[in-house]
């Protein structure tokens, strides 16, 4: 019984000790965005999937994908995303027939812009950058 009770405690501190706070690929960004995938600085591979994971709300109207972190340029895919509605996630994977067959090396960025469904007129931005190994 006493190692019973040992166990839950120990439950119980690791919860409140065990929460690192929102999510640092998306603190401080919009609070519609609920998830960037991949997650802002991480090291992926080429085919790697791209995409956001936005609050109901919320529409995904354009994501451009670049090879570098420079300004401009870039690709369009917003038209082969996967959109999952329960979830309002939309990604993008690269591969034969796609208009990325394969993410470039080295540095690459994502900029994903977004409304509310019933103010499409009052967009927002979200880019971040992640390396391709």
């Amino acid at each position: 019984m006493a190692l019973l009770a040992a166990g839950l405690a120990g439950f119980w501190v690791a919860s409140l000790v065990g929460d690192d706070g929102p999510d640092p690929a998306v603190s401080g960004r919009h609070p519609a965005v609920e998830d960037l995938i991949p997650a802002r600085g991480s090291e992926v591979l080429q085919q790697q999937t791209v995409g956001i994971d936005l609050s109901a709300p919320y529409e995904l109207s354009s994501l451009v994908i670049r090879p570098s972190a420079s300004p401009g340029g870039g690709v369009e895919v917003i038209g082969q995303t996967d959109h999952t509605a329960g979830l309002n996630r939309y990604l993008f994977s690269p591969g034969p027939g796609q208009p990325i067959a394969a993410l470039s090396p080295d540095a690459n960025c994502a900029v994903a812009v977004f409304a509310p469904i019933a103010r499409r007129d009052e967009t927002a931005t979200v880019e971040w950058c992640f390396e391709v190994s």
